[in-house]
């Protein structure tokens, strides 16, 4: 069970993750408005970041029900994530300044997706929810097919397409 100052500090951790999910979903959104050849997967990706966004919150409303269901895991560390957003920030003023060609904004978003994922989001709490791990589990393989597809589209760029 997570002690009551641990599910504080988790359920912050938690609504900062999903704030960064919706400031991920504000980049592409931008990357949609930019570049049009590439307008419909910015705007497919954009959805499925809000999704997950909701998916963090229903997670956390989930431990608040049942808190005696979860054991804390890896601390994820607020400062840590504050520094994240504030490079997401960043990124997104600079391509608001047309400061990222396409390719290179491929890059930031694969690179995005990969760190996304390696926070691995299974590591924040220990337990056997099924319907918390279904929310995980969803998160990650939409991350994963994220980085799949924008690194398709980076070798069809080198490729001249």
């Amino acid at each position: 069970m997570i002690a009551p100052v641990g599910l504080k500090n988790l359920l912050e951790v938690m609504s900062m993750m999903a704030e960064t999910e919706r400031l991920i979903a504000d980049l592409y959104r931008t990357c949609a408005d930019i570049w049009e050849e590439d307008r419909e997967f910015w705007l497919a990706t954009v959805a499925e970041e809000k999704k997950h966004a909701k998916n963090i919150e229903k997670m956390a409303q989930i431990i608040v029900a049942k808190p005696e269901q979860f054991e804390m895991g890896r601390p994820f560390n607020q400062v840590a994530i504050r520094t994240i957003k504030t490079g997401l920030e960043g990124q997104l003023e600079r391509l608001k300044k047309g400061q990222f060609t396409r390719e290179r904004m491929l890059f930031v978003a694969r690179d995005i997706e990969a760190s996304v994922i390696e926070k691995s989001y299974a590591e924040i709490v220990r337990t056997n929810d099924v319907g918390y791990q279904a929310l995980v589990n969803e998160i990650v393989q939409d991350t994963t097919k994220h980085k799949n597809s924008i690194e398709q589209r980076i070798q069809e760029l080198k490729a001249g397409g």
